[in-house]
């Protein structure tokens, strides 16, 4: 909803955000003009996995259908929308060796650290690990996942706490994504979970309000629903009131130029 001013301008990010293939510089520039950021902070299972895959290793194949679903739906809001992945920030979207890795990552806070100071609404989608048995896991109990909403406390405005409760309590999107059979991770029906993580280390700052969401667990997702293009179908309503919990927050912050 933010108007651009030259017309010219707006043309020319408009076509470079449709492409996602913008330099560094431009997309910078971009997140002046953007209302919500979708965030996808994993590397592709192609790429190098520097503990960076994800669930299985793969999480990017679910998380990645499950964002553009969520875009289209922002989009018809009226809610400029712009999708951010590390590989965008590298010149041949490749990551196959330690020094792009650390490359791609250090211009990807760049872009998210621009994106707070426009006060962008952000939004990094994940999907959960299964179970995990104690020792593997390295704790007394099994970590058992599941749908819940995570920001970590070395970041977190009032505006990010807000959001984040609005996706609980407003949405109750955690309660959408439990009713199609995806396991709300337990403990964290009604509340947030902090932990560390080095993209909310950056977003949780954002005046526009930030957030991590897992929609619930990957593996079980596969056993009910099959492939990633099937649970998107499956999880078409809670993506759907997600969107709109965005929209809402956004106008009742006074987030729209």
């Amino acid at each position: 909803m933010k108007i651009l001013y030259p017309i010219i301008l707006f043309l020319t990010l408009s076509a470079c955000q449709n492409e996602q293939e913008q330099p560094l510089l431009t997309t910078i520039e971009t997140m002046k003009q953007t209302d919500v950021l979708l965030v996808s902070d994993h590397t592709l299972p192609e790429h190098l996995n520097l503990s960076s895959g994800g669930a299985n290793g793969e999480e990017r194949r679910f998380i990645d259908p499950t964002i553009q679903s969520l875009r289209a739906k922002l989009q018809e809001l009226n809610l400029s929308t712009y999708v951010l992945n590390v590989e965008d920030m590298v010149e041949d979207k490749s990551i196959d060796n330690k020094t792009t890795f650390e490359a791609a990552y250090a211009e990807f806070d760049k872009v998210l650290n621009a994106a707070v100071a426009a006060n962008v609404t952000i939004l990094s989608v994940h999907y959960d690990a299964n179970i995990i048995k104690a020792a593997d896991y390295g704790s007394a109990n099994d970590y058992i996942g599941g749908a819940h909403v995570i920001l970590d406390q070395r970041a977190t405005s009032n505006e990010t706490i807000a959001f984040a409760e609005s996706i609980i309590f407003d949405g109750n999107v955690l309660k959408l994504l439990n009713d199609t059979g995806l396991r709300i991770r337990p403990d964290y029906e009604r509340q947030i979970r902090y932990q560390g993580n080095l993209t909310l280390n950056i977003i949780g700052h954002s005046k526009g309000g930030a957030a991590l969401l897992e929609i619930g667990p990957q593996e079980q997702a596969q056993e009910l629903f099959g492939t990633p293009a099937q649970i998107v179908e499956n999880i078409d309503l809670p993506l759907t009131k997600l969107a709109e919990t965005i929209f809402n927050f956004r106008q009742s912050n006074n987030l729209d130029n």
